[in-house]
């Protein structure tokens, strides 16, 4: 149990989990399907994010930060709302910068990134709704010690809703 935590810490700024196809299905029951949704972190174009949107009849934009900065340059498409999982060392940019956009938005992330100075005052200033996951999610390639939900913000009808992950 002590190793992956050790992996985590060691790695890049950009660090990366991909996320397993189960892991969004509790949240397409929330997603209207007349939304063009910004999978900004797919990078290769095809994640199982990305994937399951489309399957679920969304259009789907997909960028990678490689050669889409999502912190800094200016999307020039139409989309409606953010879906993606960033990298969790640069989580509290990410949920600051979907705030600067104005959109509906579902990040998964680590069910810690509730704790935080910066991410309470983002929190309090513009709220947050929280899909909890019973579970946590195996990432594709990777163990996790932690539990991941869907932080959204304009996505769930209540603040607060609990999800059965099915594996």
């Amino acid at each position: 149990m002590k190793q992956p935590m050790i992996n985590y810490a060691k790695n890049k700024k950009y660090d990366h989990f991909d996320t397993p196809e189960y892991a969004v299905m509790p949240l397409l029951p929330y997603i209207n399907k007349n939304w063009i949704i910004w999978e900004c972190t797919d990078t290769n174009k095809n994640s199982e994010i990305t994937k399951v949107l489309k399957a679920h009849g969304n259009k789907v934009i997909p960028t990678s930060i490689k050669d889409f900065d999502f912190l800094t340059d200016k999307p020039d498409f139409k989309f409606d709302c953010i879906i993606t999982n960033p990298p969790y060392s640069i989580k509290d940019e990410f949920i600051e910068r979907c705030y600067e956009l104005k959109k509906p938005f579902a990040m998964l992330l680590p069910i810690t990134a509730l704790e935080g100075i910066r991410r309470g005052e983002l929190f309090r200033k513009y709220y947050i709704q929280v899909l909890v996951l019973d579970r946590r999610v195996e990432f594709l390639g990777k163990s996790s010690w932690f539990n991941s939900s869907w932080f959204c913000y304009k996505v769930l009808p209540k603040d607060l809703i609990f999800a059965e992950l099915k594996k």
